[in-house]
């Protein structure tokens, strides 16, 4: 990547074309020379002439190019110019996107994408929570590439000390061939998982469970936002307290093979907070075959759906469920809330089932639209920080089950809160809300990431 201004063979090009055009629709007709930025650039009235794309001095044309619904021909609105700035930001290598459409007729525009690019290849500090619990914290380093080869590649190697150590080697490539049809995910792990289960424990006793497992997943991306895959892979999973029987192997120790299958529909503008769009996910997978000790099938399903009532306002719901079948489920296979899944009201209490479900609603109203801010002294990779922040209307049930127990709504722990939602630099998100349960009992809390 260029550093210290300097501007790259491609950059150079492509600015003296956007020079030439723009001298040239001036002197055809001067009202068509000036770019038009999304606010002022009326529906419908260009078609695209061809896509430039300056600033990625690493990334491939084609990265960028996959995320766009705009082709050459295509009609020029602001949703999609919005839209497609949004997609491109989300792959998480740019730290910023700006979209312009340059007049070449009264009826064509050649839209320009500008980038600002991310750091890609460095060492980096761990730390984060477990669980989204700030008593669970884990700290350690890793080692990124971001974007191997320019096509979006990640080459990650890690390791975390603190609650539920880890070392971890994994290998993404989501572009397999330079359509980005197929992509592949590759991992090694070993790592030490406290249990969850309340169930396995003994009066106040706890124990650790060691995990190796190694996986390989193979998927196809069709279109824009339809995603299929197949994955295998191989687990072995040992206990300190074997006498416990939290293994379905009286040796305490579980081995088995893993297989699954998925299905994937993301529109969704903006990965690290959507703002319109949808999102459809379902699964299979199988933990051990028929005639083993370990014999598992779950079946998972996530749909949300975000719906912009305004320019400033969205209402976004999700549902979601994972149900097991099959043999007898070990404590580690288990679902919960209270751990990944919270439900506000509720968020520090612990529902343990083989079999879960949720649902949620929020309301979204932006009170300082995303803006960026280009700060002095810093490398170019660090140097343009993204902010903005949002308040927040929200209300959340979900349980936990085993089987033989009666699905009923009255199960469903309940709770609703107001929130702030701040948007931060490299895709961050810190939430501060509050929230009360069906007795109106209220919690304080900080969290990381968007809710959904």
């Amino acid at each position: 990547m260029g550093m210290g201004g300097c501007l790259s063979i491609k950059a150079f090009f492509a600015y003296a074309f956007l020079v030439f055009l723009s001298s040239r629709t001036l002197m055809a007709q001067d009202s068509l020379a000036t770019p038009r930025s999304v606010k002022e650039l009326k529906d419908s009235v260009f078609s695209v002439d061809q896509i430039v794309i300056t600033g990625n001095e690493q990334t491939k044309d084609f990265v960028i190019l996959r995320e766009m619904t705009m082709k050459p021909g295509a009609p020029i609105t602001r949703e999609l110019l919005e839209y497609d700035k949004n997609r491109i930001y989300s792959l998480g290598l740019f730290n910023e996107v700006r979209l312009q459409a340059v007049p070449s007729s009264e009826s064509t525009a050649t839209l320009v994408v500008t980038l600002s690019e991310r750091w890609f290849i460095y060492p980096y500090p761990i730390l984060g929570l477990v669980d989204r619990d700030w008593s669970k914290i884990y700290y350690g380093l890793g080692l990124l590439h971001m974007n191997f080869r320019g096509r979006n590649e990640k080459l990650v190697t890690s390791f975390a000390l603190g609650y539920n150590p880890w070392l971890a080697v994994s290998y993404r490539n989501p572009f397999l061939s330079e359509e980005g049809t197929y992509y592949l995910d590759a991992r090694l792990v070993t790592n030490v998982i406290r249990n969850k289960s309340l169930q396995a424990m003994t009066s106040t006793d706890n124990f650790d469970e060691r995990h190796y497992a190694a996986s390989l997943t193979v998927g196809k991306r069709m279109a824009i936002a339809h995603t299929a895959w197949v994955s295998v892979g191989y687990e072995v999973i040992t206990v300190s307290k074997y006498d416990l029987q939290t293994t379905l192997s009286p040796s305490g120790e579980d081995k088995y093979p893993l297989f699954g299958i998925g299905y994937r529909y993301d529109s969704r503008d903006l990965a690290e907070y959507p703002s319109s769009g949808s999102l459809l996910g379902a699964s299979i997978s199988k933990f051990g075959f028929p005639s083993d000790e370990v014999d598992i099938t779950r079946y998972a399903a996530d749909a949300r759906q975000y719906i912009p009532l305004s320019s400033r306002a969205v209402l976004a719901g999700r549902m979601m469920t994972d149900l097991a079948a099959g043999g007898p489920t070990p404590s580690y296979n288990r679902v919960y809330f209270g751990y990944g899944e919270r439900v506000h009201g509720h968020f520090r209490e612990v529902m343990e089932g083989e079999s879960m479900a949720g649902a949620s609603a929020e309301f979204h109203y932006t009170l300082m639209q995303p803006v960026y801010f280009h700060v002095n002294g810093f490398p170019p990779a660090f140097s343009v920080w993204r902010f903005g922040f949002v308040a927040t209307v929200f209300g959340d049930a979900g349980t936990a089950w085993f089987r033989g127990q009666p699905f009923v709504l009255n199960a469903f722990s309940k709770g609703y809160g107001v929130g702030m939602d701040f948007l931060l630099p490299y895709s961050a998100v810190v939430r501060v809300d509050y929230a009360w349960n069906e007795v109106r009992r209220g919690e304080f809390i900080l969290d990381l990431g968007a809710s959904f």
